[in-house]
């Protein structure tokens, strides 16, 4: 009990720091297909229902997917025949199940938002108690403090406040991590397979889990002759994770929906220049790394300790993250945007890892040091939460005029050409409309009642 008000604690300034950036704009793009595929409800997404058989997407993708004048034709077939794994953009339909009760109370978009907070909020409890449960005593009250406070001082934290599965994934990949790094100490199965059936959750998530994946195995490879890691514990683990995978997302085994994602991610790897964004992988790396300063010192400085001289004891509980987030900075390494969402897949890992390095390192240090680092750590904690408070939310005009312009002028029912990057908000806000995406500088009517709504601002139509 004595924990409750340290965490009562956190959790308000995290909160405070993350409303502050949750945005009243209507539902663009990426939000606005996932609010769409909530529309459907939970029935359609446990089961994938509409769906392209897999047969047929691959049919189809060979036939048209490839050819740049055949991509918009295609994503209008796949829209208008709702297809509900679409409109997940092919993940799992896990974060679904979260935000469709909370897409069904009749709140704004900014109350939406600011509800699925919940998520990073119990991320930073997960974080904080496992903190406690791997290192006992005053060691591990610290580092608890240390790794919470790392978290809610990330900008890749506080600057994802939109609607986005991330979250959920990186409180999934915290629990794993957690549950991986108990069996690896002390080598009690049921911790195991609890990371088993966390890397299951995951799988119903991102595609990206196949990085939890490879640290399982890693883990069980390193462990096999210290704790008895067979061929009996592999095929209960198989077990297990399948059958979770079949309860949360039974379609991804039937359906084989979870291939989807994957060939997916292979045809935006293979046909696409820049599938994940096209800024500078230094630029990229630079903007991470200036946004959160604080928290990549001590990254870096739990890296070099980890490998001079920091306890076996240690390293035997934080190799795991180390393995995880080295594999998930790998398998994202294309992801060349400075969106802070991609960061949560690696970053909580780095902040646990972090925490349960310095700290044990600085309990044993003389007390000049341990006071040198605290005074470095609140200063450039302080420096960085002026620096977020003071960071403003500018909203784009443009996708309410949009809205607004075509309920004023009752377009709900009319047939409209539309950029592409408009046409998912535009669709969920009015799904009687008959929507034609463009992507050309200069667009023309593909039909003689068409209209066209142009780029910029103020609106135009004509």
């Amino acid at each position: 009990m004595r924990h409750v008000p340290a965490i009562l604690i956190l959790l308000a300034l995290l909160l405070f720091l993350m409303a502050r950036y949750v945005a009243p704009d209507p539902y663009v793009y990426d939000e606005a297909d996932y609010m769409y595929a909530a529309s459907l409800g939970i029935a359609a997404n446990y089961t994938d229902t509409p769906t392209l058989p897999i047969a047929d997407f691959v049919r189809t993708g060979l036939a048209r997917g490839r050819d740049l004048s055949q991509r918009q034709a295609l994503s209008e077939q796949i829209r208008a025949g709702n297809d509900v794994v679409f409109y997940r953009h092919w993940h799992g339909p896990l974060y679904l199940y979260l935000l469709i009760p909370v897409s069904r109370l009749g709140l704004s978009e900014r109350q939406v938002r600011t509800t699925m907070l919940a998520i990073p909020a119990l991320t930073l409890v997960a974080i904080y108690c496992g903190c406690l449960w791997l290192i006992p005593g005053r060691a591990g009250t610290f580092a608890a403090l240390t790794g919470s406070l790392l978290f809610l001082s990330a900008s890749s934290v506080t600057g994802s406040t939109e609607l986005a599965a991330h979250h959920l994934f990186a409180l999934l990949s915290v629990g794993f991590l957690f549950l991986l790094a108990k069996f690896v100490a002390g080598g009690q199965r049921i911790y195991w397979y609890g990371a088993v059936v966390a890397a299951g959750l995951a799988f119903c998530t991102l595609e990206v889990a196949f990085v939890l994946i490879i640290t399982l195995a890693i883990c069980a490879f390193v462990e096999r002759r210290r704790l008895e890691v067979g061929w009996r514990l592999a095929a209960i683990s198989i077990g297990l994770f399948v059958a979770t995978v079949l309860v949360v997302w039974p379609a991804a085994i039937y359906k084989l929906s979870f291939v989807k994602g994957y060939l997916f991610m292979a045809y935006l790897s293979l046909f696409r220049k820049s599938p994940w964004g096209n800024e500078g992988f230094f630029e990229v790396w630079g903007h991470r790394i200036l946004d959160s300063p604080l928290e990549w010192i001590a990254i870096f400085a739990s890296v070099f300790l980890y490998f001079r001289n920091n306890g076996e004891n240690t390293k035997q509980i934080t190799y795991p993250m180390l393995v995880y987030a080295t594999l998930m900075v790998t398998a994202t390494a294309r992801v060349l945007t400075s969106s802070a969402r991609y960061s949560l897949l690696f970053m909580p890992a780095l902040d646990i890892f972090a925490a349960l390095t310095l700290i044990p390192f600085l309990m044993a240090a003389p007390r000049r040091v341990v006071y040198a680092a605290l005074t470095l750590f609140c200063g450039f904690f302080g420096l960085d939460e002026y620096r977020l408070i003071n960071r403003n939310h500018n909203q784009d005009p443009r996708p309410p005029a949009v809205l607004n312009y075509i309920r004023q002028n009752r377009l709900q029912e009319n047939t409209l050409l539309v950029p592409q990057d408009d046409l998912p908000m535009i669709h969920y806000y009015f799904p009687r409309m008959h929507l034609h995406g463009y992507s050309d500088p200069n667009p023309s009517p593909s039909g003689s009642d068409n209209e066209i709504l142009y780029r910029g601002y103020p609106v135009r139509v004509k």
